[in-house]
């Protein structure tokens, strides 16, 4: 079972995570000359970041409440 050190070190990773393929979409859609894939990879971008800022926010949470 983790204890709440453990779940925010998961957060904090995940939350790096996302950040690291948002950067691999951004990067994929600058590397692309097809407008169609640029999109496609600018909106997986973009989901990455609000998932990323979900994980932020849960993190900010609960260590809010540990503290």
């Amino acid at each position: 079972m983790l204890d709440r050190e453990g779940l925010l070190n998961i957060f904090k990773l995940a939350s790096e995570k996302e950040r690291e393929a948002q950067e691999f979409y951004l990067k994929a859609a600058a590397d692309t000359s097809d407008p169609e894939a640029k999109k496609i990879f600018e909106e997986f971008a973009q989901t990455e970041s609000r998932h990323e800022q979900v994980l932020i926010e849960k993190y900010r949470k609960l260590r809010e409440a540990v503290m």
